[in-house]
């Protein structure tokens, strides 16, 4: 598949998981409230920290390896086969950590039935596959994948969940959609490698252990500032409190994924390009991949910020009015995680600089642990909105730095410059319209129209040289 049919696909993949949450999610928080939507945040927090911690980093490893030998179908069967069992034994040895956790930590105790519930779909997470079918370049697969999954999901939620009661029905639903997750994975892979009797025959574990112990470091460590956050606030404060900021968050993670669609779609080819001494051919892709992501990230934090309240309560009621300063503090993150992708997980990634990874993901744990000590007890959801903010910004500003010092790009100081200028208008726009215009629904869509109007007239028209210009002359000659 080529790379530019690789990203549609997974751009379309990542609008469907902003726009199908859209659907269910409002419905979700008015039905539950924000204490039993705290409750759930809080049970697929722990699933997911569990997950990362089992995946030993085979969702940056696994990519890298498949992507080397996509081509030659003994070698892929070896290397999958190998990396799946090192995965299938973490998983099996921390669900049963999960389960006992339940018994001793009041606070899994007193919503046993809901972790029961959650150690299952827990276990089932190590049949996703997901990297696997990236390094493979399967992302037609992947995006028809998610589409039957979350169709179901969405029919599920409206039958299965009519009261705050039905809590507990909601991780069920995510159990059976996994099971048929895991039957639509199976058959596919069994067309891409050699499944027989001897797929576990002269198997070679050991030699995937040292990269993925750094790499389970690098996870680790992402994983107390990314997942723990959600955990330590239900902790240190409550599950209302979790409710509010994983709302909030919720929002900006969606936005995020739709960026990162783009930087997941062209890592296989990057790692092709650099391994292949295309040098010049992968600093252009990361200038491309620079110029689109912080484009479009500058008016999406501009109007969460500006329109936070409009956003809150459409979406949410006002009910979820403690939303809104942590969704404004939040919303950076979409352009801090958009460079992140860049220089950390892309970058440093295609170049092998596991231990700079490693290095930074550290300095993002120390300052999550320290500031979450210091702020979530007391100001609750907004200590913890604080200090994702600041962990993630001295992540990307590691990844920066020792991008910089390992690998001269060139030209983006200037690109990021003129970008962050076009920021000025936005702002204005949407000041100028939060104040001329009454209904909070009109508002919100004539600054979201008026955005779109700026951003076109922008990049096709003051900008001399703008990727997006050549995007769409290139459309229009093959159109023509």
């Amino acid at each position: 598949m080529s790379v530019k049919n690789s990203i549609f696909y997974n751009v379309l993949l990542a609008i469907s998981q902003v726009f199908f949450p859209l659907i269910t999610f409002p419905y979700l928080a008015r039905t539950l409230g924000p204490e039993h939507i705290g409750a759930l945040n809080f049970a697929e927090s722990m699933a997911k920290y569990f997950v990362m911690l089992a995946a030993l980093g085979i969702p940056i490893y696994g990519v890298r390896e498949i992507a080397k030998v996509h081509d030659n179908k003994p070698a892929l069967t070896k290397m999958f086969t190998e990396i799946f069992v090192i995965n299938i034994i973490c998983t099996v040895g921390l669900s049963l950590f999960f389960l006992g956790s339940i018994f001793f930590i009041p606070q899994l105790f007193d919503q046993k039935v809901l972790f029961y519930w959650t150690v299952l779909y827990f276990l089932l997470q190590v049949f996703y596959l997901e990297w696997f079918f990236n390094g493979m370049n399967q992302f037609k697969f992947i995006a028809i994948r998610q589409f039957i999954i979350r169709f179901f999901f969405i029919v599920f939620v409206f039958l299965l969940i009519r009261s705050k009661e039905d809590y507990v029905n909601y991780m069920m639903m995510q159990v059976g959609l996994n099971l048929l997750l895991a039957i639509i994975n199976f058959n596919n892979l069994s067309k891409l490698i050699t499944i027989d009797k001897n797929i576990f025959k002269n198997l070679d574990l050991k030699r995937h252990l040292k990269p993925l112990f750094y790499l389970f470091l690098t996870i680790f460590s992402i994983s107390i500032y990314f997942s723990l956050d959600t955990i330590l606030l239900g902790f240190l404060a409550n599950n209302e409190s979790v409710g509010y900021y994983s709302t909030a968050l919720k929002l900006n993670k969606l936005i995020i994924a739709v960026f990162s669609a783009v930087t997941v779609a062209i890592f296989p080819s990057m790692i092709s390009l650099y391994h292949n001494g295309h040098v010049d051919k992968f600093k252009e892709m990361i200038r491309q991949v620079f110029f689109v992501l912080v484009s479009l990230s500058i008016p999406a934090v501009l109007v969460l910020i500006f329109c936070a309240k409009e956003i809150v309560h459409l979406l949410f009621s006002s009910s979820f009015d403690r939303a809104i300063l942590p969704l404004q503090i939040t919303a950076p993150l979409i352009l801090i995680v958009s460079l992140s992708s860049i220089f950390g997980f892309q970058v440093l990634s295609a170049l092998a600089k596991d231990r700079q990874i490693l290095y930074s993901a550290v300095i993002g744990m120390l300052v999550s642990i320290i500031l979450s000590v210091l702020l979530v007890p007391h100001y609750k959801e907004v200590g913890e909105a604080i200090t994702i903010l600041v962990t993630e910004l001295s992540v990307c500003l590691s990844f920066i730095y020792f991008t910089m010092k390992n690998f001269k790009v060139g030209g983006l100081r200037k690109m990021f410059l003129k970008l962050f200028i076009s920021a000025i208008p936005y702002t204005l726009f949407i000041l100028i319209f939060k104040n001329i215009v009454s209904d909070s629904v009109t508002r919100l869509l004539s600054v979201t129209i008026i955005s779109l109007i700026w951003f076109c007239i922008y990049h096709l028209f003051v900008l001399k040289t703008s990727y997006f210009k050549v995007y769409l002359n290139n459309f229009l000659e093959k159109t023509a």
